[in-house]
């Protein structure tokens, strides 16, 4: 899940990160999405690629300085619906009554409320209701290279593996690649959101479902990249492969 917050007290929007990531590790724990976060405190940036996000966070306690159209976090978000493509905008309240702007707006029920300072049990309501607007989304992995970023679903990962220490090329779909500096433990624990990768040795993954052929220690996939799978390793594919058909089956 991808959560933006934009706050121009640089206090509040760390606070809201560190919430939001207790909330995520327990997501995780459960089963379910990771939450990318990305913190703004001016406008421009926002809007640069606002229909990304699942979930945007807003308060503005104080007009913008550069932008006189700007007074509070309600204009931001009457800016943000007629952009369109926005999903849930939740109105954090501080020392301004959102809720009342809102009507006044006519966007009420476009709209999430919640009330700083704020509590955990709120937020887990409101995540919650936002998971109900955005129904069953598609798992997606975001890799964050040197100078890209590519959102990921479990079908575009074809395999990854280790071109150096702490650092990792992953292969896509589409004759895509990405380069990571992380190692093949971090990557596929990122991969838990996902049921078709498949480690296969300590150096590299692989998604079970782009296997072209395999052998005794080795798979092609289907691109033609040939892998060593390590002896440790070898029950792993067959596990994967136990699991998914048992889902399907369900």
């Amino acid at each position: 899940m991808h959560i933006a917050v934009f706050d121009d007290n640089i206090a509040d929007r760390k606070q809201m990160e560190r919430l939001l990531r207790r909330q995520s590790d327990r997501y995780q724990k459960e089963g379910k999405e990771h939450f990318y976060i990305d913190l703004y405190g001016n406008i421009p940036a926002l809007l640069r690629f606002p229909q990304v996000y699942d979930i945007i966070f807003i308060d503005m306690a104080n007009p913008d300085e550069d932008d006189e159209r700007f007074k509070t976090g309600m204009d931001v978000a009457k800016l943000l619906f007629e952009i369109g493509g926005m999903k849930n905008v939740v109105m954090c309240s501080s020392c301004h009554d959102y809720k009342t702007l809102a009507k006044e707006a006519g966007i009420y029920d476009e709209l999430l409320f919640i009330d700083k300072q704020i509590r955990v049990k709120d937020l887990e309501e409101i995540l919650t209701e936002c998971e109900k607007r955005l129904g069953d989304p598609i798992p997606t992995l975001e890799m964050r290279g040197e100078r890209q970023t590519i959102y990921a679903r479990e079908n575009d990962i074809i395999c990854a593996e280790m071109i150096g220490e702490n650092q990792l090329t992953v292969y896509l779909t589409e004759n895509r690649s990405i380069n990571l500096i992380t190692d093949i433990y971090n990557l596929f624990e990122q991969c838990a959101i996902f049921t078709a990768i498949c480690p296969i040795s300590q150096d590299a993954m692989i998604n079970v479902n782009h296997i072209k052929d395999e052998g005794f220690g080795w798979v092609i996939m289907d691109t033609d990249k040939k892998l060593k799978v390590a002896f440790a390793y070898r029950g792993n594919i067959k596990e994967i492969r136990r699991r998914l058909a048992a889902k399907q089956k369900n």
